[in-house]
């Protein structure tokens, strides 16, 4: 597997993925505004660039 570059999007179940957190979980940080806002949505799917998630892990994600 390579890896992510910054021009590569996550789906909801990838970007909880690499949050090492469960999809439902992740759905309750979105809505709570603790998980960066989407940076695309292509029809219903939000998808979040790799460096954005990868971003907000490095600066302690929801314990910053």
């Amino acid at each position: 597997m390579t890896e992510a570059t910054k021009t590569d999007y996550l789906t909801r179940a990838e970007a909880a993925a690499r949050c090492r957190v469960p999809l439902p979980t992740f759905d309750k940080l979105r809505r709570e505004g603790l998980i960066p806002a989407p940076d695309a949505e292509v029809g219903k799917h939000k998808l979040w660039r790799a460096d954005t998630i990868e971003e907000f892990l490095e600066v302690g994600g929801t314990r910053r």
